[in-house]
């Protein structure tokens, strides 16, 4: 039976979410580096030291999602289907997060590649988020298949799907940005990153 959050939670879920909003707004008018997280704070009426209580940094607010997107393939990946191959559920995995929200197709998304695109300083922590992404995927899916499956495949299964979602999200949003035309269409993100999930899988066994 689930329960529901009750008041607290859903209180800092929303000043969590105005933080992101406040995130899109500013980072996306002012800039990244001429934002202060003072001014986040403002924007989501709360105190430059609560702000703290829910992001370390400028940063991680451009990576809101992240927890919850792992948390979520993690529990596709802590139940293998009877004969699922390590590649199936790792694709299944993906498209239950897919499914359940648009951390990676809507305008948080777009922001956050945008940002790094243009912000030098922001690519090594982009750069660490991604391998920590990858690196608890891969976890996942060595667990599923204890005894199974070699830590250095398993690695390769996982940087496959990572490097085929940061390919495909950076080609399709960056050239919007260069072209300065109007943002990749979220459908059309979507499908064309299960493309290419599906394409770099495939080289790992059967997807059926």
């Amino acid at each position: 039976m689930t329960t529901k959050p009750g008041l607290r939670e859903r209180k800092k879920e929303r000043t969590r979410q105005a933080l992101v909003a406040a995130a899109i707004e500013l980072f996306g008018s002012k800039g990244y580096e001429e934002t202060t997280i003072a001014e986040l704070a403002e924007a989501a009426d709360i105190s430059t030291r609560t702000f703290f209580s829910y992001f370390a940094s400028k940063e991680e607010v451009l990576f809101a999602g992240t927890p919850l997107k792992l948390e979520r393939s993690a529990s596709v990946l802590a139940e293998p289907l009877p004969g699922e191959r390590p590649a199936a559920l790792l694709l299944r995995s993906f498209r239950f997060v897919l499914d359940q929200d648009t951390d990676l197709t809507g305008d948080l998304a777009k922001l956050r590649t945008r940002l790094i695109l243009r912000t030098p300083a922001l690519q090594p922590f982009a750069l660490r988020k991604v391998l920590e992404g990858q690196q608890e995927l891969t976890r996942g899916l060595i667990a599923a298949y204890r005894g199974e499956l070699d830590p250095v495949v398993a690695a390769a299964m996982t940087g496959a799907l990572v490097g085929a979602l940061v390919s495909t999200i950076a080609t399709l949003l960056g050239r919007s940005e260069a072209d300065g035309g109007a943002p990749a269409d979220p459908e059309r993100l979507r499908a064309e990153m299960e493309h290419a999930v599906r394409t770099a899988l495939g080289e790992f066994g059967t997807l059926a």
